[in-house]
């Protein structure tokens, strides 16, 4: 009987040190959500700023500009190894993707409404799809250096 009530105990010992260490930070949620690409230090802001919308807001813009620098670079890496129709192509493809980005931003902000947390939601998903984009020229970059 002892040695089943000890087993019970350092069970229920592990099973709480366990759960002790699994604390969700405020970035895991986002972490699940985003594509990859988004940076380390976009989470690190976000674990800091806790609960502070206005903090949080701070870590979403900065990010949202990293990734349109990245955007940016990918792009221009990408025309730098293409010619002819296929750098036409891309050219005609990033500005329509532009245009549909910017309507979705509208569409968004329309939804989500103009106060803080819902132009949080808005900068959000605008960094993720830069992120997205980027990612999807860095695999275009790939294709054109084995051309």
């Amino acid at each position: 009987m002892e040695r089943i009530r000890t087993t019970v105990i350092a069970f229920a010992l592990f099973a709480c040190a366990s759960g002790a260490g699994a604390v969700e930070r405020p970035s895991d949620r986002i972490r699940r959500d985003s594509p990859k690409g988004i940076t380390e230090a976009f989470y690190a802001c976000i674990d800091e700023a806790k609960f502070s919308d206005i903090d949080k807001a701070y870590c979403v813009s900065q990010e949202r500009e990293r990734q349109d620098r990245r955007l940016n670079a990918s792009y221009q890496a990408l025309l730098h190894k293409l010619d002819g129709d296929r750098k036409k192509n891309v050219i005609e493809a990033e500005r329509a993707w532009l245009k549909w980005q910017d309507k979705t931003s509208q569409v968004e902000s329309a939804l989500y409404g103009s106060e803080l947390m819902g132009n949080l939601e808005v900068t959000e998903n605008e960094a993720f799809a830069l992120c997205r984009q980027a990612n999807q020229l860095d695999e275009y970059l790939a294709l054109a250096n084995e051309l």
